[in-house]
């Protein structure tokens, strides 16, 4: 039995304050991705401005000055446009590579939109938005558009996109790798989804299958009451040596039987919920065939039955359930801990409630911190809590260091 937990409430449904971490983190990273490329930019219109004088460019004339001021201003244009790169990607790289063209400021967000725009993964977009950089670049290099305002020399224009195309294949080499970690992502998301879609199926079916076998053994016990009221009834009809006191016993006997029956009828409408296949007519088993079934299991594990309390009032409907109940909780402690003892303990109060405990020591493998943290969850006590829901018990589940303990209540009878 270690591996079964205490069956656990259903996740809510996630809703607007589950979905607001997650909006504020998305801000969050946005702003952050902002604030990055404008300081690199800035970085980067600084060491430029310093290559450009120390490189000769004359910083006394008008075109100097337009372009000193027209660099920053278009990068924070840049900078300003990295949001649009989540919602039209190939258009915002295309047009971010245009204005680094002409800014120095603006490549950072412009690398940052073409990494975005590869994480999709579409070729023929990486390809657009590659054949914009190049060709910008090599137009503003052969236009002089820069501090310098010379234009490159076929050697050092040839060296610039070579640097430039190395550059986009780096950043191309990013938004891929991000693109694929994503969709890994995403598709092990997905499969872990369907297997606990898969698992939540399984233990549908298996508590399906539970409570068309408890509507089985209750039409058991309904075919026999009402079999015994048409009987009493037929006495009833056909006899008429009857004294009073005879005929009274009867008829409080078919009221009884009724009034069982009806209760027991409301058990079956509760927990059925579709047809059963046929199975043996033979009467189901109560707490009464407990030592047929301890005997049954006394060959692969040893039973410690102590029974403090008599169950020869308990209802029926009950000590069906209550058998079923410890039958299954033995057979999950000799296929989970074989040749473990297990302790079996039958008290209560008569009248009032019945209560099972059933205990077995954790086999040693199951003792380690990985076993004990993260068990496997298990059908049978999935019929096991079907059933104490069936007539409105309580089950406890409870796995220790070194033991394993189910406590059940059960109501000592049903009310009709």
């Amino acid at each position: 039995m270690t591996a079964s937990t205490t069956p656990t409430a259903p996740t809510p449904p996630a809703g607007p304050r589950a979905t607001a971490p997650t909006r504020a983190r998305r801000v969050g990273r946005e702003i952050a991705a902002i604030v990055s490329v404008g300081l690199a930019g800035a970085l980067i219109f600084i060491i430029n401005f310093g290559l450009s004088v120390d490189s000769g460019a004359d910083d006394t004339t008008l075109r100097f000055a337009g372009i000193f001021f027209l660099d920053p201003l278009l990068g924070l244009l840049a900078v300003g446009l990295v949001p649009l790169r989540r919602y039209v990607p190939l258009t915002t790289a295309i047009l971010l590579a245009v204005i680094a063209a002409a800014s120095s400021f603006a490549v950072p967000a412009a690398l940052l939109a073409l990494v975005s725009l590869a994480t999709h993964r579409r070729t023929r977009d990486i390809a657009i938005a590659t054949a914009v950089w190049l060709v910008s670049g090599a137009a503003a290099a052969l236009l002089g558009l820069d501090l310098i305002g010379a234009p490159l020399a076929p050697v050092d224009l040839a060296i610039t996109l070579a640097v430039t195309a190395l550059l986009l294949a780096v950043a191309i080499a990013i938004g891929v790798s991000i693109g694929s970690r994503r969709a890994l992502v995403a598709s092990l998301q997905e499969r872990a989804i369907l297997v606990e879609e898969e698992q939540r199926l399984r233990e549908d079916a298996a508590r399906d299958h539970e409570r068309a076998r408890i509507a089985r053994e209750m039409h058991d016990s309904l075919a026999h009451r009402l079999s015994l009221t048409a009987m009493h009834a037929s006495a009833l009809r056909y006899r008429d040596d009857l004294d009073a006191d005879e005929r009274a016993a009867v008829v409080e006997t078919v009221h009884d039987n009724a009034r069982a029956s009806l209760g027991e009828l409301r058990d079956i409408l509760a927990v059925v919920r579709a047809p059963g296949s046929a199975e043996s007519d033979h009467p189901q088993p109560t707490l009464d065939d407990l030592e047929a079934l301890i005997a049954t299991v006394t060959a692969a594990t040893s039973v410690d039955t102590r029974i403090a309390v008599d169950t020869a009032s308990l209802s029926p409907t009950v000590s069906r359930h209550a058998y079923r109940i410890v039958q299954e909780c033995l057979t999950n402690a000799r296929r989970h801990a074989p040749g473990a003892p297990v302790t079996l303990t039958v008290a209560g109060t008569v009248g009032d409630r019945l209560a099972l405990t059933v205990r077995n020591p954790l086999p040693a493998d199951a003792q380690t911190p990985t076993h004990a943290q993260a068990p496997t969850p298990g059908f049978g006590l999935i019929g096991i809590d079907e059933r104490v829901r069936a007539v409105q018990g309580t089950l406890d589940i409870t796995q220790g260091p070194d033991e394993f303990r189910v406590e059940v209540s059960l109501p000592w009878s049903i009310s009709a």
